[in-house]
């Protein structure tokens, strides 16, 4: 991206430089209203910095240059002042953001702000489901909404917009997830905007959250209240006007990517501290936190639930024979052929070292020796660096009415594997949880 900087100190002109460049922005900088119109006329800019004063004039001036420039009358523009009380509609000419030059801490985080909400493509891209069955209107916001970039899926009936959101079934940031709802509320056929709304909000995922904005010409307050209640986040009156419609769309929608980057960041922040970065698993203390819920729901909701305990025969001889990178390289082929191996309500975790833990669900002694076995084949056949690895496995359960906790379950499948290595290793045991 490319910025543009007209600013009279010097100082500040590198510091904005500077400020931008942490951006990803590259800049062209001046001190004057000639050099700016030279460099506008001759160049595009994705962002535009002009003092209130120049060397030879007011910023005004050259703002209202390209207010009427064919190739920047769209361009963000960040007025800079030290009038700190000097607002953006107090200007006569348009401008994006005001900022006030108050010290450089403050400069920055103001242009930081301003270009993570307007800038950033996640915050003016986005997907939304659009439900309306008036051709007119319909086809009025269709055009308005797909002018602005927005991917816009548009359904005439509740019934098929309901279709389609089962079926879509990502959502926070993924590129493919809806990022609004847009319904009207007097549809024809059975279901009309507040059985959208119903559906929308009946899912406990992500999907579930999405911000919806309902279209009526009903100003009932009692109705308004209704849906607020029932999860409509913003109304658009009719007639629509075109600057309130992509305003109301602009907030909801960069309010939802907001949310979606914290919840990306405590996921990132989650999987730190409870994955294990070599191998993908779950780490001990992920194991130690979650294996007393996952066998209580067990016995709770009476089924039966196994452990493998897996270690790798012979490790050490790997790491001393052929390094430790080597090593890493078989625990992390080996973490990632257990991740594909049991199903997503397993918990898959390294135990330490070379030896790792999976609790599965819904799954009683005979066919925990069964995956075992087809594990132990597993790792047999991967052949990593083409070395020939293989392992010892003991097997555990706690089936319907059984006694027994984690710690039991481990010390037997712990007997399990010892039993394995004695009878001569690449075997699979299974022990009873006393």
């Amino acid at each position: 991206m490319h910025a543009l900087i007209i600013e009279n100190n010097q100082v500040y002109r590198d510091l904005l430089a500077h400020t931008l460049a942490e951006q990803g922005f590259t800049s062209d900088s001046g001190d004057s209203i000639e050099s700016a119109r030279q460099y506008v006329d001759s160049e595009s800019y994705d962002i535009i910095c002009v003092n209130q004063e120049l060397k030879d004039g007011p910023g005004e001036t050259f703002v209202a240059y390209c207010n009427q420039h064919q190739s920047h009358q769209k361009t963000p523009i960040l007025f800079l002042t030290e009038n700190r009380e000097l607002r953006r509609d107090q200007l006569e000419v348009r401008v994006d953001d005001v900022i006030h030059e108050l010290n450089e801490h403050q400069i920055e985080d103001q242009i930081v702000h301003f270009i993570d909400l307007h800038l950033d493509p996640v915050f003016f891209e986005g997907r939304i489901l659009f439900v309306e069955d008036d051709p007119e209107v319909a086809a009025d916001i269709l055009n308005q909404l797909e002018e602005t970039g927005y991917q816009v899926s548009h359904f005439t009936s509740v019934e098929s917009a309901n279709r389609e959101f089962e079926e879509v079934t990502i959502y926070g940031s993924h590129a493919e997830a809806y990022d609004l709802a847009i319904t009207g509320l007097d549809l024809d056929g059975d279901l009309k905007g507040e059985d959208l709304v119903t559906h929308i909000r009946s899912y406990e995922d992500g999907r579930g959250f999405i911000p919806i904005m309902a279209i009526t010409s009903d100003t009932d307050d009692q109705r308004r209240i209704a849906l607020y209640k029932s999860g409509v986040n913003d109304f658009l009156s009719k007639p629509i006007l075109h600057e309130e419609l992509l305003a109301r769309i602009n907030n909801l929608i960069t309010n939802k990517r907001l949310l979606d980057k914290v919840h990306d960041i405590r996921r990132e922040l989650f999987e730190l501290a409870t994955i294990d970065k070599l191998t993908g698993c779950h780490n001990r203390h992920s194991l130690m936190e979650f294996s007393g819920k996952f066998i209580s729901n067990a016995r709770r909701h009476e089924y039966p639930v196994s452990m493998l305990v897996i270690d790798l025969d012979h490790f050490k001889s790997i790491n001393d024979n052929h390094g430790h990178a080597v090593g890493d390289i078989v625990l992390e082929l080996t973490g990632a052929l257990l991740n594909e191996c049991f199903r997503d309500g397993d918990l898959v975790s390294r135990y330490g070292g070379e030896e790792f833990v999976v609790l599965m669900t819904h799954c009683d002694g005979e066919n925990a020796r069964r995956k075992a076995e087809d594990v132990r084949q597993a790792i047999e056949n991967m052949k990593p660096e083409g070395l020939a690895i293989t392992t010892s496995i003991g097997v555990t359960s706690l089936e319907v009415g059984d006694e027994g906790d984690f710690e039991a379950m481990f010390h037997a499948g712990d007997e399990g594997v010892y039993a394995a290595k004695d009878g001569g290793r690449n075997r699979v045991v299974f022990v009873k949880t006393a």
